[in-house]
């Protein structure tokens, strides 16, 4: 018997405990992070591509509980550490993480 998970899963590399995000930045930051990794496509869908989706500050916050300004924060340093891509819609934005498949 295979015992799935609903959901799927992600896996992390081990060396995210020495990462900058995870050892010197707010903790929100790295649940704003964690967040965002888990909830991109794993596969193409229809509308978007692997390692992206739409999602919006409020949905972040919801499932973080990090202030719009933390959210805003982590976004510019992850978009400046090419960490991630942003393109702005009209209701929220479409987020690509970068080096999703490594």
């Amino acid at each position: 018997m295979t015992n799935k998970i609903k959901g799927g899963a992600t896996i992390w590399a081990r060396q995210t405990l020495d990462s900058d995000i995870f050892y010197w930045r707010t903790d929100k930051w790295f649940k704003i992070w964690f967040f965002i990794v888990n909830k991109v496509n794993h596969k193409d869908t229809k509308l978007f591509k692997r390692g992206s989706n739409f999602m919006t500050y409020e949905e972040i916050s919801r499932f973080t509980k990090a202030s719009k300004n933390q959210i805003d924060g982590f976004i510019r340093y992850a978009k400046k550490n090419k960490m991630l891509t942003t393109q702005k819609t009209t209701r929220g934005m479409v987020v690509f993480v970068e080096k999703y498949g490594y």
